[in-house]
C-alpha cells in the first residue's frame, strides 16, 4: 500500500520532502520558532516558510544558514535557501476545554442577615435564590 505523500511526491516534485520537513519542524527549529513558523513549500532547493509576524521573518533570515544545515542533518533533505514570508500560520491544535458549571454559593442564610449594607444584603439574597 502506498502513502498519499509518495503518490503526490511523484506528481509534485518535492512534496514528500516538505512532508518530512513539516513532521520534523519542531525538532529542527525548536519549540519557540516552531510556534511562529510553518514550512509550506519546496521550490527546487528553496524552502518557503510562513511566519506569523515580520519579526519572525527577520529571525528566519538571520538563522537561515543554520537552519538549512539542521534540515539536512535531521530531515535528510538538502535545502540551499530559506525564503521566509509574513503570512497566516495554521492554528495550533487546541486542547479540549473543560466546561465549568457554576454552583450556588454555600452561604448560610443566617449569615446573610448579618450583612449591614442593605444593597449588598439584597444582592447576596438574589444570588442565593438563583
Amino acid at each position: 500500500m502506498q502513502k498519499v505523500s509518495d503518490i503526490l511526491d511523484r506528481k509534485y516534485k518535492g512534496f514528500g520532502k516538505v512532508v518530512r520537513i513539516r513532521k520534523l519542524w519542531a525538532e529542527i527549529v525548536g519549540e519557540v520558532l516552531n510556534s511562529h513558523t510553518e514550512p509550506v513549500q519546496l521550490k527546487g532547493n528553496t524552502l518557503l516558510v510562513l511566519c506569523d509576524s515580520p519579526a519572525w521573518v527577520q529571525q528566519m533570515s538571520i538563522l537561515s544558514l543554520t537552519l538549512t544545515q539542521r534540515i539536512h542533518e535531521v530531515g535528510k533533505v538538502r535545502v540551499d535557501r530559506i525564503e521566509a514570508k509574513f503570512g497566516v500560520k495554521r492554528a495550533p491544535e487546541q486542547k479540549k476545554r473543560v466546561r465549568r458549571t457554576l454552583r450556588k454559593p454555600d452561604i448560610d442564610p443566617a449569615d446573610v442577615e448579618k450583612i449591614t449594607n442593605p444593597g449588598l444584603r439584597e444582592a447576596v439574597r438574589k444570588l442565593l435564590e438563583g
